[in-house]
């Protein structure tokens, strides 16, 4: 089968890159997608359990952008029987927060939540715990907490003043972990995506580019044959073993016959008249 080699085999070469990277691409947002569906969002690595009512933690904001508050959790159920809008049984406890020099602080630092929302209580995020408060949220809202400066969060009973114990969810870290590990799984994926896209678009041209060396010839032959200007064979001088086209036998020129050179002392008019004196031999009848 005819084809051009060169062509071809280039065509196969960038067929093959293509298909590698589509199939590479697709390896990739696969194994993306599933971390995605298996994404692990359980908040208890940011839990701060308090002891004797207590925890003290620091606040940091390191990129000055705003940080998403603490939030102080309680055991409680998650319902609302009277009607009012609150969580019953939440009002019940009261938080205070101090700064590292025991001053109170908690007007200028904290909010009380507690507020029912039925689709929230579906799926609460804490499993049972209920939002009571939140502390030192400069990013939805303006608190006066400083950078790198601890606060003590208490929590007690209104009526009696006793410490309840409580948990210290550290929200503003567990959203950064989150957004970063789905924003690197995201990232993954759409660059698998590219990839794979890339390598199904290119596809098509490794396999045009293998058609049309398939299709084209290669180089031609060089004709074996008489140059021009060689010279023919001479009439003649043909092998005896070769046979001319066509059957024909060649002639050969007629070969003139050599004359003997005169002999070294005829000179002119003195060559003797042989034709006469054969005649005269002959006329003449024999002498005695």
């Amino acid at each position: 089968m005819p084809m051009n080699k060169g062509v071809a085999i280039a065509g196969g070469v960038v067929t093959g890159i293509f298909l590698l990277l589509t199939i590479l691409g697709s390896v990739i947002a696969g194994s993306t997608v599933e971390d995605l569906e298996n994404f692990e969002d359980d908040p208890s690595p940011y839990y701060t359990q308090s002891v004797d009512g207590e925890v003290t933690f620091t606040f940091i904001d390191d990129d000055r952008q705003g940080s998403i508050a603490f939030e102080v959790l309680l055991d409680l159920d998650y319902v609302d029987e009277d009607k009012d809008g609150m969580i019953d049984n939440c009002d019940g406890f009261q938080v205070t927060v101090t700064d590292e020099n025991g001053i109170d602080v908690t007007e200028n630092v904290s909010k009380m939540d507690c507020w029912y929302d039925e689709f929230y209580a579906e799926d609460p995020m804490h499993k049972g715990k209920v939002i009571h408060t939140y502390v030192c949220d400069t990013y939805f809202s303006t608190d006066d907490c400083r950078i790198n400066s601890n606060y003590t969060v208490t929590v007690t009973l209104r009526d009696t003043n006793e410490t309840k114990n409580f948990v210290l969810f550290d929200n503003d870290a567990y959203s950064l972990a989150m957004l970063t590990a789905i924003g690197d799984d995201i990232g993954a994926a759409l660059g698998g995506g590219a990839l794979a896209t890339l390598g199904c678009c290119g596809l098509p041209i490794g396999l045009i580019i293998l058609i049309i060396g398939l299709a084209l010839q290669g180089p031609q032959q060089p004709f074996q044959g008489y140059h021009v200007g060689s010279q023919m064979p001479m009439a003649g001088t043909m092998p005896a073993n070769q046979m001319p086209m066509g059957g024909a036998v060649p002639m050969q020129a007629p070969v003139q016959s050599m004359q003997p050179p005169l002999s070294s002392d005829a000179t002119g008019t003195d060559v003797p008249d042989m034709a006469g004196a054969y005649a005269n031999q002959f006329s003449q009848p024999p002498s005695e």
